[in-house]
């Protein structure tokens, strides 16, 4: 169901998802992006979705994603979106084993400045 209004400039809506972590992560990063905080219902209980909520809650240098590989990718990307902020993202022996290069290659293509400290 999708339902939208406009009668200013401002666009209102509501929009009802699914409670899969993919979505539930997703909606948290455009939250967190947004200058205007929004309401969501409905958000996954997947240990991946709390870990992203555990994480944006955050004001730190240093985030430990653990073994949650879908928070590890968008944290990455939303944390190298953050001009003038450096940050170090960690995880499980798992997660450090984990393919990551083609996100990391293409934002460094969009500018962001990403080493590894690992593998």
């Amino acid at each position: 169901m999708i339902q939208i209004s406009r009668s200013t400039n401002d666009l209102t809506g509501k929009i009802n998802l699914t409670a899969s972590k993919s979505e539930s992560n997703r909606v948290l990063i455009i939250q967190a992006l947004c200058p205007e905080n929004f309401e969501i219902q409905n958000l996954a209980k997947a240990k991946d979705t709390q870990t992203m909520i555990e994480l944006l809650a955050q004001d730190h240098s240093s985030y430990d994603v653990g073994p949650a590989g879908t928070t590890m990718r968008f944290m990455t990307a939303y944390l190298a979106s953050q001009a003038g902020k450096e940050s170090t993202i960690t995880g499980s022996e798992r997660m450090k084993q984990r393919p990551i290069g083609i996100l990391v290659d293409a934002l460094r293509s969009m500018g962001a400045q990403i080493e590894y400290l690992e593998n």
